[in-house]
């Protein structure tokens, strides 16, 4: 499966663009500031419906536009699909595929899996818990339909029972126990899924180290949860079920909810020592691309499919070395997509390319071919 065409209609700074890829590896050179981060933003919105770096859907519309729209030819395996996702400001997403509205956005979900690999993939070690739960999220709704629902699920049982903590209103403690259920039955569902895929990205990540650092440095990944899930998900209900009870006073007092999988957060160890305070910068920023690249693997895994990567301007910040290494890993895994500044930071590439040069918010093929330096680039 693969990505043949992508057309953008008043998206970022593209007021109408064109683009035809290369079934394996695509490269954006240009300025900064140009575009190149627009593209990939977009496939990656056909892959899951929601931007990597847009607060708003809105910031995504061209300034001064109503509307926008990303439109994608999808080469599968039965066949061509045109697949279509029209932004209008302030109102919902609309998703066509093959011309056909769909009725839920989740929809798309899996059908294009993607990973994006970015200079703020540091902030994955070095930022706050939410940033991990995040990378979770983004990994396991590619993969999982239900995990999504009860994402959603939890969340609105969650918003409901923070407004009636901050509000204080009459007959509260009756009031929580209404919403204390589904927090408790799709917050175990969440925790359970997140332990398991942990365990996963414990391996996955610990590989990926491994060959980035010639065998010198162990990472693990821990889960670690507001409560013990090492049980059956029925178990891990009655016993949030028991811990809300037990936090009821502390809530009241607090005015917000503070046991569930809103409260999760990630431990990354290397060699024993927690990466976030004890990790040089160089430490964190490979755990980072180690998280990334076992993500890559998981994804191919559930999908099973090789997701797209997404490669936003990172090569620059590798060394020679590392740089080998990853055009070597994308060689074995699905069609590529990535931006520089320079076709110095692809010379390692061996695998046939497109290149194509961004500027002002337009996209123009340089070449297509072995990647090596020329003076169109």
């Amino acid at each position: 499966m693969h990505v043949c065409s992508l057309r953008l209609s008043h998206f970022r700074n593209y007021q109408s663009a064109e683009v035809e890829f290369h079934p394996q590896l695509n490269l954006f050179l240009g300025s900064n500031a140009q575009g190149k981060t627009n593209v990939l933003e977009a496939i990656y919105c056909l892959s899951t419906t929601r931007s990597f770096r847009a607060a708003v859907d809105d910031e995504m519309i061209q300034f001064d536009e109503e509307a926008g729209a990303i439109e994608s030819v999808l080469q599968r395996e039965e066949g061509q699909e045109r697949i279509r996702l029209e932004m209008r400001k302030s109102k919902p997403k609309t998703l066509l595929v093959n011309g056909k509205k769909q009725k839920k956005l989740s929809s798309l979900l899996g059908r294009l899996p993607a990973v994006v690999f970015s200079p703020d993939d540091l902030f994955l070690v070095k930022g706050g818990p939410s940033l991990r739960r995040r990378y979770l999220d983004a990994m396991m709704f590619q993969m999982d339909a239900g995990y999504l629902s009860h994402l959603q699920q939890y969340d609105r049982a969650l918003k409901q029972r923070n407004s009636l903590l901050r509000k204080r209103v009459v007959n509260l403690e009756s009031q929580l126990d209404i919403w204390d259920l589904p927090l408790a039955e799709h917050g175990a569902a969440i925790m359970k899924r997140r332990f398991e895929i942990s365990a996963k990205l414990s391996e996955f990540a610990g590989e990926a180290l491994k060959d980035l650092t010639g065998g010198m440095e162990k990472f693990e990944v821990r889960y670690e949860p507001s409560l013990s899930v090492m049980a059956t998900e029925v178990f891990i209900k009655e016993k949030m079920l028991e811990a809300l009870v037990k936090a009821r006073r502390e809530e009241i007092a607090r005015g917000i909810s503070i046991l569930g999988p809103h409260r999760d957060d990630l431990g990354l160890w290397v060699n024993g020592q927690m990466l976030r305070k004890f990790g040089s910068q160089g430490q964190q920023r490979t755990g980072a691309l180690a998280l990334k690249l076992a993500q890559l693997s998981i994804l191919a895994e559930g999908c099973h499919t090789a997701p797209l990567v997404l490669f936003d301007d990172v090569m620059a910040e590798l060394d020679e070395k590392r740089q080998a290494f990853f055009l070597n890993r994308l060689q074995q895994g699905g069609q590529a997509f990535l931006t520089g500044t320079t076709a110095v930071d692809f010379a390692a590439a061996s695998s046939k390319a497109r290149i194509f040069r961004v500027e002002a918010g337009q996209v123009h093929m340089t070449q297509e071919g072995p990647v090596k330096l020329s003076a169109a680039v």
